[in-house]
């Protein structure tokens, strides 16, 4: 379908005129007659009735009218899109709730310090979740603990991070109270229960580092949650005797990925993660 054939269409059913389409359309009135028979021909259908001046749309033309307003809406924001992806880059950022907040925000922040023009979306879900839309094109880069084992994807370090098990600096850390558990992989658990003594069901479960730490002083409880925050958060309190858990964090993204290029140029910017 070309589009200047509706276009010239929409004119004439406003105008209901040739010659005033013609006028506003900057063509020859023997032009807006051509592209409306070539309409006509392609839909199989008069579209005008046409007595001297006077020109009504037929039941056929009344029935295209609405479907040509909404595909000429649709083509025009089409155009805007793509002329928005040339002017900016945009990119799909994935990673749970836990990896945003102790580590990858500070990292956004760098990257638009240095990329004025760049355009991001930052995406909050399962690790799960995530590789599945990965996998169906839907995101264009995961941030994880765990590369998924795909041949049809990349994959790079970017280097590893340090969880301490911290409390409320109220709590008596002579004893390990509630545990809080925090999802940082799903092969953490097994790192986990080497570091925590207790073996009591956890008083809660979540994604969120700043959820976890918001409910220390609450619980009563104790969880495992970035080493920096010993500094950034004062009234946490690290359990000195059980040592630090070290993670590492990996980049994914699809070998065939159409943003290989701004992907390998975002990650030659630094990620802190404190070690």
């Amino acid at each position: 379908m070309d589009t200047e054939l509706l276009k010239t269409f929409l004119e004439v059913s406003r105008t209901r005129h040739f010659g005033r389409a013609a006028e506003s359309l900057y063509l020859t009135q023997s032009a807006v007659s051509f592209r409306i028979r070539q309409l006509e021909t392609q839909l199989g259908a008069n579209l005008f009735t046409r007595h001297r001046n006077n020109i009504r749309l037929t039941p056929a033309g009344e029935r295209l009218l609405p479907y040509a307003e909404n595909l000429m809406s649709t083509w025009q924001l089409a155009k805007k899109e793509v002329v928005r992806s040339l002017q900016h880059t945009e990119l799909s950022i994935g990673a749970t709730a836990s990896l945003w907040e102790a580590y990858l925000t500070p990292w956004l922040q760098a990257l638009y310090e240095q990329r004025e023009s760049l355009r991001l979306e930052a995406r909050v879900a399962l690790r799960h979740s995530l590789v599945k839309q990965l996998h169906e094109r839907q995101l264009d880069l995961l941030i994880t603990t765990e590369p998924p084992k795909m041949d049809e994807l990349s994959s790079q370090l970017l280097g590893n991070f340090s969880l301490r098990l911290f409390c409320s600096h109220k709590q008596d850390k002579t004893a390990q109270g509630a545990y809080i558990r925090l999802e940082w992989g799903a092969d953490f658990p097994q790192q986990e229960s080497r570091m925590q003594a207790s073996d009591q069901e956890p008083v809660l479960t979540t994604t969120s580092a700043h959820l976890t730490r918001q409910l220390l002083d609450t619980t009563g409880g104790c969880a495992f949650l970035p080493s920096h925050w010993e500094k950034d958060y004062p009234q946490l309190s690290v359990y000195k005797d059980i040592p630090p858990v070290i993670r590492p964090l990996y980049a994914v993204w699809l070998q065939n990925s159409d943003q290989q290029v701004l992907i390998r140029q975002l990650l030659k910017t630094p990620m802190s993660t404190g070690i």
